[in-house]
């Protein structure tokens, strides 16, 4: 059971919250504004903050920042409202670890924390300081490099372990600290959900079913291992590399299908981009890395995050 400091300044949506995360099992304790909620912070600690971006005494934006600043191993996920975009982008550059929009609380909610909550624990499983030594195979003559590759068929359910073991293999290595290891996480499971369903698969904006299966529509997850398994689908596969070096990480990930995990519209940061599971994907990506590079035609993208971090200049609230 997982504790969660709901920060929210509207009863109604709080209550919403509140009952979503509940019912997964979580502790919930509640502040109904940022300064309120910093000031918990100094007393009880948890596993997570999930909170609203408008609202009085401290602003979502500014308690993200303290709490990136001073509890850098404690994870934050933003919940945006339409009229709030640019808000949530600045959040996301300031430290926060995912965003969910209001009109996809029922959908999204539940699933964000749980990766979130899941990614937190096994980063302080395998974080044992800069001199624990990594399990994976250092490249000769390169200085403190290690290397890791994995390829599997477009099946949904091993996005998890594929990010798991990113975040794991950060924290053996001792490289940045907790919330921007379980930042890369996140973005490396959103690449791969891209490449899966949007470049292998080959889903449509008019098909409703990732929706379904992101919603918690059992039956959605039968419907994608038929259509992994049915031609022209069957035998495709993704492909994840990264390299922990001494300065930066640098990730690959590669499929083999023919559809495209970049679009052109809408717009990212718009309110329409908020509510399409590719387009908020490729926003957590970009938000989180250094660089992204899309190459060969779009089958593959290359992630580059500095393990020193850079200075982020968010819009003024």
């Amino acid at each position: 059971m997982s504790k969660i400091l709901l920060v929210e300044d509207s009863s109604t949506h709080a209550a919403l919250m509140k009952s979503i995360l509940q019912t997964d099992g979580h502790t919930v304790e509640y502040a109904e504004n940022g300064l309120l909620a910093f000031q918990t912070l100094g007393l009880r600690m948890p596993d997570l903050v999930v909170t609203d971006l408008r609202m009085p005494e401290m602003n979502g934006l500014e308690l993200v920042k303290a709490i990136t600043s001073d509890y850098p191993q404690l994870p934050s996920v933003v919940v945006t409202a339409r009229g709030s975009e640019s808000l949530a982008v600045d959040a996301l550059a300031l430290g926060a670890t995912d965003f969910v929009p209001k009109n996809s609380l029922s959908k999204l909610l539940g699933r964000v924390v749980r990766q979130t909550i899941q990614m937190a624990a096994m980063d302080r499983l395998f974080d044992q300081g800069p001199n624990t030594q990594s399990s994976g195979t250092q490249s000769s003559g390169t200085q403190g490099l290690h290397e890791y590759s994995v390829t599997f068929a477009s099946d949904i359910t091993s996005i998890e372990s594929a990010a798991l073991f990113l975040v794991q293999s950060l924290a053996a290595s001792g490289c940045m600290n907790t919330n921007r290891r379980i930042r890369l996480g996140t973005a490396v499971r959103s690449a791969l959900l891209n490449a899966i369903c949007f470049g292998n698969l080959e889903i449509r904006d008019d098909e409703d079913l990732l929706s379904r299966y992101l919603g918690g529509d059992e039956s959605a997850l039968d419907d994608l291992a038929t259509r992994a398994a049915s031609e022209p689908y069957a035998g495709r596969k993704v492909e994840l590399r990264f390299s922990i070096g001494k300065d930066d990480t640098r990730i690959l990930v590669r499929h083999n299908g023919r559809g495209r995990v970049t679009r052109m519209s809408p717009a990212p940061g718009t309110p329409e981009s908020f509510e399409l599971e590719q387009c908020r994907g490729l926003m957590l990506m970009t938000s989180f890395m250094d660089d992204v590079i899309f190459r060969s035609g779009n089958t593959e993208v290359i992630m580059v995050k500095q393990h020193a971090p850079a200075t982020a200049q968010p819009t003024t609230v």
